[in-house]
């Protein structure tokens, strides 16, 4: 009895631990004068019983052939976050650089 009630716990720990991570790139800005890339993500979380969506930027140098990309933003530290912004006259504006 306690053999099965050990894998029955088991198994739900694994159901209810695993899950998946997506990432989906919003906007993307080079930067004119040096080899940087800022990106725009979403993150989305997915687990059996919820979800977690997180906004984040990063900051990606251009190697030649690779974005080597470091996590800048993600909400947790919003004085240092991009402002960005739309109206019907501009479109989206951000204060990346």
């Amino acid at each position: 009895m306690i053999r099965n009630a050990m894998a029955l716990l088991s198994l739900g720990l694994v159901v209810f631990a695993t899950g998946c991570v997506t990432r989906q790139i919003t906007r993307f800005e080079d930067n004119q004068k040096s080899p940087v890339t800022a990106l725009e993500v979403n993150k989305t979380e997915n687990y059996f019983v919820f979800v977690k969506k997180t906004h984040q930027f990063y900051l990606c140098q251009d190697t030649g052939n690779k974005l080597v990309c470091k996590l800048s933003c993600d909400g947790n530290n919003d004085v240092v976050c991009p402002a960005a912004g739309a109206n019907a006259y501009t479109g989206a504006t951000t204060n990346v650089r």
